[in-house]
């Protein structure tokens, strides 16, 4: 079993920015208006509040529990040096990359695998969280062919099955 204090403050804020960079990047596969990237951010977070309500492992638990302080959300946002497109999409996977590395170290096996469900989960969730191509919310695709290749990304950079 893996504790919080099995990590560095750095690797735990790794671990922390994993969900929001998971939404992020699908968010930015296919830019989308307003309202569809607020859904798909507010699946981000339901993920993680619901997710929250179930029975974990005990680091889980522990890192779901952790955004329910205020000063630990501002350190699970992630910072963004440029904010064009190419560079925050680079960062979230960067960020989803180095996650994936903490948890392959420092986690045990079945805890690594349950965080990076969850993380997929997150994507997953993020992808069908608005529809894709339409206009005022007429047409469109469920998850669009950009943010389908963001999701197998993810899965690659997180070693799960998508």
């Amino acid at each position: 079993m893996t504790v919080k204090a099995d990590f560095s403050g750095e690797d735990w804020k790794q671990l922390l920015q994993a969900p929001g960079a998971a939404g992020i990047y699908i968010m930015m596969a296919d830019p989308n208006f307003v309202i569809g990237s607020m859904k798909e951010a507010f699946a981000v977070s339901s993920s993680i509040i619901s997710k929250g309500k179930e029975n974990n492992s005990e680091l889980l638990s522990t890192l779901l529990a952790e955004f329910k302080e205020r000063e630990m959300a501002k350190e699970a946002q992630l910072k963004f040096e440029k904010k064009n497109l190419e560079s925050v999409k680079k960062t979230a996977f960067d960020a989803l990359k180095n996650a994936a590395a903490v948890l392959d170290t420092k986690a045990s096996p079945e805890e690594a695998k349950e965080i990076k469900a969850w993380l997929y989960d997150v994507s997953v969730k993020a992808a069908n969280a608005a529809k894709e191509g339409g206009f005022l919310g007429f047409g469109g695709t469920k998850v669009s062919e950009k943010e389908k290749v963001a999701l197998q990304e993810i899965a690659n950079v997180l070693g799960v099955a998508s």
